[in-house]
């Protein structure tokens, strides 16, 4: 809940950003393209560097959703809520049909990214920056990893941006209770 403070913080100073801080009628600060409002990048990172070191180690369990155990949707699931803000299903394949597509170069904090790895016909994380996200796998729990890695890299499959778009603009893809379809880009099996 702390990034709706900051969040409120952030949107009444880029109102009130001084000209040197705007180019063409745009704030130069930071900024996340999503489906609310502007937050800055490194308030989501701190957020969620500070909820992964509370809940590494966590085991894994399928359909779990709280430290006896937890599942890669589970935690996104809990992350989108306690720091996002969102409500999000436990459920990975309905996860790909929230916020907006975006390319594993465009990665920000707290966008979703989803592989297909070897092992499992889907999985999901959250990315936290600096090449890393926070999954729960199986094989050692909640876990922070590197998209560097070559399995990592070879299973992902796509990052969703589930925060929000620059205040004024519109967006067909505005969070509810039920996601969007997702893009026609989806693997057979989802």
């Amino acid at each position: 809940m702390r990034v709706f403070l900051i969040l409120s913080l952030m949107i009444g100073l880029v109102g009130c950003a001084p000209s040197n801080q705007m180019t063409n009628g745009v704030s130069s600060m930071p900024t996340m393209s999503a489906t609310t409002s502007v937050i800055p990048s490194a308030a989501v990172e701190a957020e969620l560097r500070n909820f992964a070191s509370q809940w590494q180690g966590v085991p894994h369990l399928e359909g779990g959703d709280s430290r006896d155990g937890i599942d890669a949707p589970g935690l996104v699931m809990l992350i989108s809520d306690q720091i996002l803000g969102l409500s999000l299903p436990h459920s990975t394949a309905r996860q790909l049909g929230f916020g907006q597509e975006i390319e594993l170069a465009a990665l920000l904090p707290g966008d979703l990214v989803f592989f297909r790895p070897t092992s499992m016909p889907r999985h999901v994380g959250v990315y936290l920056g600096s090449e890393e996200f926070l999954h729960s796998w199986h094989d050692g729990g909640v876990s922070i990893a590197r998209l560097s890695e070559p399995y990592w890299r070879g299973a992902f499959w796509a990052g969703r941006r589930v925060l929000a778009i620059q205040p004024g603009e519109p967006t067909a893809n505005t969070p509810t209770s039920e996601p969007t379809e997702p893009s026609d880009k989806r693997r057979v099996g989802w």
